[in-house]
């Protein structure tokens, strides 16, 4: 049985995706899939990957969808009953969203299968530390939930000053993360309407509306994501960032209201200028298209500038279709706008404690309880040292 399947979305591959199928297929009891949406080099794809290709460049998060349509397709009603997370069925527990350019330390490897099973059922998904390289400084792996005030605050203060401030919107950022697979079915997995950006934000929104919870992994357990190597600099993908936050207004529109779109506009206008002033033309130009994007996207709801471009981007009423995703039942994560997001009390879980097998304990179980995150920390490190 797996109780993992790892998905890799991935436009005509990386240099380093070699590196990450193979690390992923050590994973214990993991599938492995690679949705390739470009031309695939399978001289990067070692034996043991399922591949799935020839639907296009459906974007990221519609790929998703499809190689959990293909695991569930495949396997009986059992197997269907296993993702819905049902007694007795016989499907992964876990879906991880794995974006090509990412890289996983060993030690990462070894207890992903144990840090995973440790969680409760009320843990709905995971997110994981970033590093901008190996043995970098930590990188960008957590934003927070849309809304005019955090959006005015990013402005002045940055967003990891929002995150600090409002730790019950944060999520994980899209490029590596686990969620239950009854979870994801529930919510119906990604809303292909995004072709790319925003996806995981109007995920975690639903996600978080339904009183769902995230649990966020350790320090001493990061990856390596090395951002931006598979979409480079391109001016269209910059656009189609602030395109896709006009996606993310109108489908959220009862929640973050009239005022979002405005202040974010102000926001990327704020940010051209500042970085003019600093000096900095290249990110200048980048939020302008930016915020060219988000204008286009208002005034023109059907706008996909990316499908006539060299990208070749599936349309979103062809998206809506291959994206589709068998939903179980109607349990308790709909779609219920972000009441239950504006809450004081912040929906996280600690890091597991220092009784994960894959890594050597101290004699007796550890308590999970009060000071999970400091044995945690201090047995990794003696590991390490070892």
């Amino acid at each position: 049985m797996h109780s993992l399947c790892s998905v890799v979305v991935s436009h005509g591959g990386s240099s380093h995706l070699h590196e990450l199928l193979t690390a992923l297929l050590a994973v214990r009891g993991s599938r492995v899939v690679l949705v390739e949406n470009g031309p695939l080099d399978r001289t990067a794809v070692p034996d043991g990957v399922r591949i799935v290709e020839g639907q296009g460049n459906v974007g990221y998060g519609t790929a998703v969808n499809i190689a959990v349509r293909h695991i569930v397709a495949e396997g009986s009603a059992t197997a269907t009953a296993g993702m819905a997370g049902e007694t007795g069925g016989s499907g992964p527990e876990w879906v991880l969203v794995v974006n090509s350019d990412v890289t996983i330390p060993a030690q990462t490897v070894a207890v992903l299968p144990d840090l995973l099973a440790w969680y409760p059922p009320s843990v709905d998904a995971v997110g994981f530390p970033f590093l901008d390289t190996p043995d970098g400084p930590p990188g960008r792996s957590q934003a927070v939930l849309p809304t005019a005030r955090t959006n005015a605050f990013i402005a002045v203060r940055g967003e990891a000053a929002a995150v600090a401030r409002w730790p019950h919107l944060r999520y994980p950022v899209g490029a590596f993360f686990a969620i239950r697979a009854r979870t994801f079915l529930e919510l119906g997995g990604f809303d292909p309407s995004f072709w790319m950006y925003y996806e995981e934000t109007d995920l975690f929104a639903r996600l978080y509306a339904s009183g769902g919870r995230i649990a966020w992994v350790d320090d001493e357990w990061p990856v390596v994501h090395l951002g931006g190597e598979t979409v480079g600099r391109s001016p269209l993908l910059h656009t189609e960032l602030g395109r896709a936050a006009a996606v993310y207004a109108r489908r959220h529109r009862a929640t973050v209201g009239r005022s979002w779109p405005v202040v974010h506009a102000a926001q990327l206008g704020l940010l051209t200028v500042r970085k003019l002033v600093t000096g900095r033309p290249h990110d200048a130009r980048r939020a302008a298209r930016m915020l060219n994007g988000l204008l286009g996207g208002l005034a023109r709801p059907s706008w996909e500038p990316a499908v006539t471009s060299r990208w070749q981007a599936i349309p979103a009423a062809t998206r809506l279709r291959l994206g589709q995703l068998p939903r179980p039942h109607h349990g308790d994560h709909e779609d219920a706008g972000l009441t239950a997001v504006i809450s004081p009390t912040p929906t996280v879980v600690t890091s597991p404690p220092s009784s994960i097998p894959a890594i050597p304990a101290p004699a007796g179980p550890a308590d999970p309880g009060r000071g999970a995150d400091q044995n945690l920390g201090s047995l990794s490190r003696r590991a390490r040292r070892g």
